[in-house]
């Protein structure tokens, strides 16, 4: 279970690049003991408590957040609900995304939406048996409550087959995971830059990739977002290193500021 750094551990680690002001933490995973996880699951969560995660944000100084319904949750959006309204209680403005299904109704959503929630995901991996084939219809539900979509493919190939359904898209996506095989020259990261390029309302999440980083900032500098839970390496996060590596890749203060808080304020409205 990570816990928060201490001051002393971000001053020696990140200098005086950090904080950045007004940063938004735009991918989050709460993982509540209580909540029940889907019969049918990719992964076995570790524990992280909500507690855990406002610590966490004290000690970076972000009081903005976008809380993302895991995997292992299936439909069950109960624990990013809770996490939503906590935040806010403790003063932690916050935007969630879940996962819903292809058929869910229309009063459900506006509930949702009501609870704070602005969008939904869809995965390589299916959830619950409803993956990225579903995207046509989730996306009509979507448009129903003006919602994005966050689109997580497990390999960066899928992206040359998704490009001609995604441009379609009747709503903005956030492109989440980009493939754990994602490289510069790939052929699928060629189609997510053509997509960007076609969409100005479709944003990226920060890829681990320093290089890819680096590309995407240099081309579509306004859609690049970072988030806390994007690493895909497995084991123990470390956030201070994740945070490090971003700013290395992007030493503009400008530019800083817009993959840490101003790109995410504007597509989550936060």
């Amino acid at each position: 279970m990570r816990l928060a750094p201490s001051a002393e551990e971000i001053q020696a680690r990140l200098g005086d690049a950090w904080p950045v002001p007004g940063a938004i933490d735009c991918h989050a995973h709460v993982f509540e003991p209580g909540f029940p996880l889907a019969a049918a699951r990719a992964f076995e969560p570790h524990e992280y408590p909500l507690e855990h995660y406002l610590a966490w944000l004290r000690a970076l100084s972000i009081r903005r957040c976008v809380l993302v319904n895991a995997s292992c949750y299936g439909f069950d959006n109960s624990v990013t609900r809770y996490a939503l309204e906590e935040c806010r209680a403790n003063g932690v403005a916050a935007r969630g995304v879940a996962t819903i299904h292809p058929e869910i109704g229309f009063v459900e959503l506006q509930k949702m939406a009501a609870a704070g929630f602005v969008g939904a995901r869809l995965m390589s991996s299916r959830v619950a048996g409803v993956c990225l084939e579903s995207f046509e219809a989730v996306a009509r539900r979507c448009t129903a409550v003006r919602w994005h979509i966050e689109v997580n493919v497990d390999s960066c190939d899928e992206w040359i087959a998704l490009e001609p359904r995604l441009a379609r898209s009747p709503v903005p996506l956030a492109l989440e995971y980009l493939g754990e095989d994602a490289a510069v020259d790939s052929p699928g990261i060629e189609a997510v830059l053509r997509l960007l390029d076609r969409r100005r309302d479709f944003a990226v999440k920060l890829p681990e990739s320093a290089q890819l980083a680096k590309l995407l900032n240099r081309e579509f500098p306004g859609r690049l977002m970072w988030g806390s839970h994007l690493s895909q390496s497995g084991g123990a996060l470390d956030d201070l290193g994740l945070i490090g590596c971003v700013l290395q890749s992007i030493p503009d203060p400008a530019m800083r500021r817009a993959v840490f808080c101003d790109n995410a304020e504007r597509f989550y409205g936060l």
